[in-house]
């Protein structure tokens, strides 16, 4: 490490000389281009070399005044240590009394909650006592109170008792009055009642009766006529010949509401009188219905037996 200075100093001056050299090499091209002279006749393989002269006082300044400035600036980094350190022991002494007083102040506030919880717990405890003492003289004088209460009451519960018997004894007798007499008011009513109902039931069933009666026949009258109109429209869709004369058939026909036929099968009959009627059907495709739909229920499907008819 001590070597370290005196190898910066050479290396400072071998520069300082390198440039001086420089320089001089430089200024004598310059001369040697104004004085141009006739130059002997010279070998072309010799280098012609130049030289420049160096002033040794200038050097010698040069390396005191690095010397200088190397001293300055060792001075100056020597106090700029020294200030750092004293700085930094300006703050532990800082940080040594910040951490003291903060021990003294955790002391004191840890002494101060010992004693605000000591006496915290003095006073819970005579605070307890003085409520416990109010508590059992309130049970004791509560006690006394519910014990007066309780004879009183038990006083006042059997005259009340007694009055409720003799009141009950009143009104059970004055109940089972009212009660038989509007047992035997009800019982006459619903005598009357039922006389009532079974005269008016038997007066509404000889009418409806007579209702069901006349709306059976005219139901049966309809299904009479659409009857007949549904044989009439076979007829007329109903092709025939004389082979058929006095022969019949038994369809069976289903219809919807309007009339549409679903289905016609031949039941019994003659098999080609059979034949032809359900073409017959199937060729007329819509029958004569009734819009009444008893009279429909009755004929939206039948067993009809059809026979052919000559003029």
């Amino acid at each position: 490490m001590s070597s370290r200075p005196y190898f910066n100093i050479a290396l400072t001056l071998s520069v300082i000389l390198h440039i001086v050299f420089m320089g001089g090499l430089f200024l004598g091209s310059l001369f040697e281009d104004k004085k141009v002279k006739p130059m002997p006749q010279a070998s072309i393989d010799k280098p012609i070399v130049k030289a420049a002269v160096v002033n040794s006082s200038d050097v010698q300044k040069q390396v005191d005044k690095l010397k200088k400035q190397k001293i300055d600036q060792k001075n100056a980094e020597k106090k700029r240590q020294d200030k750092l350190k004293r700085e930094k022991q300006r703050i532990k002494d800082l940080e040594r009394q910040r951490k003291k007083k903060q021990a003294e102040k955790v002391a004191a506030d840890k002494a101060a909650k010992q004693s605000r919880q000591k006496a915290a717990k003095e006073k819970k405890i005579a605070d307890k006592a003085i409520k416990q003492a109010k508590a059992k003289q309130k049970a004791e004088a509560a006690k006394a109170k519910t014990a007066a209460n309780e004879r009183a009451k038990q006083e006042k519960a059997a005259a009340d008792a007694k009055a409720k018997r003799i009141a009950a004894d009143k009104a059970a007798k004055l109940k089972a009055e009212k009660l038989r007499k509007e047992k035997l008011k009800r019982q006459q009513e619903a005598k009357v009642r039922a006389e009532q109902e079974a005269m008016i039931a038997e007066q509404m069933a000889a009418e409806q009766t007579q209702v069901n009666q006349a709306r059976q026949r005219r139901i049966l009258s309809e299904i009479e006529k659409y009857t007949l109109l549904i044989s009439a429209a076979i007829q007329r869709h109903w092709t025939t010949d004389e082979s058929m004369k006095g022969k019949q058939c038994v369809l069976n026909i289903k219809l919807a509401p309007s009339g549409t036929v679903f289905s016609v099968k031949p039941i019994s009959g003659d098999r080609f009188v059979c034949k032809s009627a359900q073409d017959a059907v199937y060729k007329a495709n819509t029958l004569p219905v009734s819009k009444d739909p008893q009279v429909y229920a009755k004929l939206k499907e039948i067993n009809l037996t059809v026979q052919p008819e000559f003029n």
